[in-house]
């Protein structure tokens, strides 16, 4: 079993510089007796600073009621659906800056717009013929526009796109044309809502790492600074250091509303979709899940990135740098409460908080004799792999051997090279690929320092007949991760469900 560390996000913390120099916590400076000492001085300086600091504390309780509020696809489909926003805005004074995906499906057989413009992308960069994605694009803008009696149709946003994309193919790149989906749709619901329009391709900007650089929140600050206003915003993108729009991965919109909530320090980040928060497994596996009401921030990382597909993984970060609570809400029902993530409890009424699984792994086996005694061994094998730009997932080992888990499709670009390079530097006794592994991820701040759940989990698979393949759990104790032939994802998620909630 291989025991590694969890991510740990970092914490910000703020200092107040001191007359006597050097840095001191801001609530530590305001207690000091040289304070005190200071403003008895009675002079314009001191009664400035003390004016300056109730303004700014001010203003800081005044931003931290703000609410970010992110809308995605489902929730701005239609007319219909940005009625239902606004009056989900209208019911929060608090709710003062929002974010939106591009209009998603209206129904199972159509195909969201965000591919529509990947296809129109695809088609015009080649020098074909566009015109059947990209009628469909304007005509959902156009009936969405209708259907809210907005006079602007986008006329002349789409005009403009449609003269380059005939005429200058080479001057749209894919990330641009496909941002247009979230910012076309901030526009009009901006006027909708009778709010301010801010593009986040100023406000977001990306390092050459594709790392959020840090002048990022700086911006975000000033660009959304007055509390009093109602600002509307486009997920999805921002811009990298060369100021090219850069887009985020799917489902990166959710990334954006975090980054703003961090960027504001607001009071909380509300999620809007078309479900009622976080289940504790997919309901087409497990027939009527429970609802998680309370997820900790490294709970719900652990299951997003594990497969639980209601928030991306990446837009934890930014709230738990600031201990904003995220709350998942289901614009269809917005009297339901929802699924609150934050710190972590003091208590956990189940052993479990969630089971989630995610397919597509391959795992590369070495076994060597006497590996233990070779110094570096590990690391070169991982070098073998950065030098290709193959990233891994899990690593457990054995005293003669070690596991690679890795991503199928990113393997199979580079596969002969790697087991090349492995074979000829480190000279293994036996190196083989074992495509087709799915990675269940069991979850839980109840598991910690609780005897016997990794045999009842383990117990629950072999009587449900699923061979494991690989066992990891990290020194955090929260997540253990078992990995199995794809073709048992289903049931050994069913199996773990059941022992530890039926």
């Amino acid at each position: 079993m291989s025991i590694g560390a969890s991510p740990i996000a970092t914490t910000l913390a703020f200092s107040y510089i001191c007359p006597r120099g050097g840095k001191v916590p801001l609530l530590h400076c305001t207690k000091t007796k040289w304070l005190a000492r200071w403003v008895g001085l009675g002079t314009t300086i001191a009664r400035k600073a003390v004016k300056l600091e109730a303004e700014r504390s001010a203003a800081q309780r005044n931003n931290m009621s703000r609410i970010v509020c992110k809308f995605g696809g489902s929730s701005v489909a239609d007319a219909g659906q940005f009625k239902k926003i606004k009056a989900i805005v209208e019911s929060d004074k608090n709710r003062k800056v929002i974010v939106v995906s591009a209009p998603g499906k209206r129904n199972p057989k159509e195909t969201k717009l965000t591919d529509l413009l990947y296809s129109t992308y695809d088609l015009a960069s080649k020098g074909l013929d566009f015109s059947t994605p990209w009628n469909l694009i304007r005509q959902r803008y156009d009936e969405i526009c209708k259907d809210l009696g907005l006079e602007d149709k986008l006329t002349e946003d789409l005009d403009s796109l449609e003269d380059k994309l005939k005429n200058h193919p080479e001057s749209v790149s894919t990330d641009f044309l496909v941002s247009r989906g979230e910012f076309l749709c901030a526009r009009l619901m901006a006027k909708y809502l009778g709010a301010n329009f801010v593009d986040s391709y100023p406000l977001i900007t990306f390092d050459d790492k594709y790392r959020i650089a840090p002048k990022t929140y700086e911006e975000i600050a000033k660009a959304l600074g007055d509390e009093n206003q109602l600002y509307v915003l486009p997920g999805f993108y921002g811009s990298n250091l060369r100021g090219e729009v850069k887009t985020f991965s799917r489902g990166g919109s959710d990334i954006t509303g975090a980054i703003l909530a961090n960027g504001i320090d607001a009071a909380k980040y509300e999620n809007w979709t078309d479900v009622s928060g976080m289940l504790m497994a997919d309901p087409r596996i497990v027939e009527n899940p429970l609802p998680i009401e309370y997820v900790s921030y490294r709970e719900i990382r652990e299951l997003a990135y594990s497969g639980a597909s209601v928030l991306h993984d990446e837009s934890i970060a930014p709230c738990r740098a600031k201990k904003i609570p995220i709350n998942i809400r289901n614009t269809n029902r917005p009297e339901d409460a929802g699924t609150i993530i934050g710190p972590t409890p003091e208590s956990a009424k189940l052993p479990i908080t969630g089971v989630a699984g995610r397919k597509g792994f391959s795992m590369i086996y070495i076994e060597k004799s006497m590996m233990n005694k070779e110094v570096g061994f590990g690391r070169r094998v991982l070098a073998v792999l950065e030098s290709e730009g193959l990233s891994y997932e899990l690593c457990p080992s054995a005293i003669d051997s070690m596991s690679i888990v890795v991503d199928s499709k990113a393997l199979d670009a580079v596969q002969d090279v790697v087991l090349e390079d492995i074979t000829q530097q480190m000279r293994p006794d036996r190196i083989k690929i074992f495509p087709g592994i799915a990675l269940i991820a069991t979850v839980g701040h109840g598991m910690t320092n609780k005897i016997g759940v990794a045999a009842k989990l383990f117990t629950a698979l072999a009587e449900s007949k699923v061979n494991v393949r690989i066992i990891d759990q990290g020194s955090s104790q929260i997540n253990i991760i078992t990995g199995v032939d794809e073709a048992d994802t289903e049931k050994a998620i069913k199996a773990i469900y059941a022992a530890f909630v039926k």
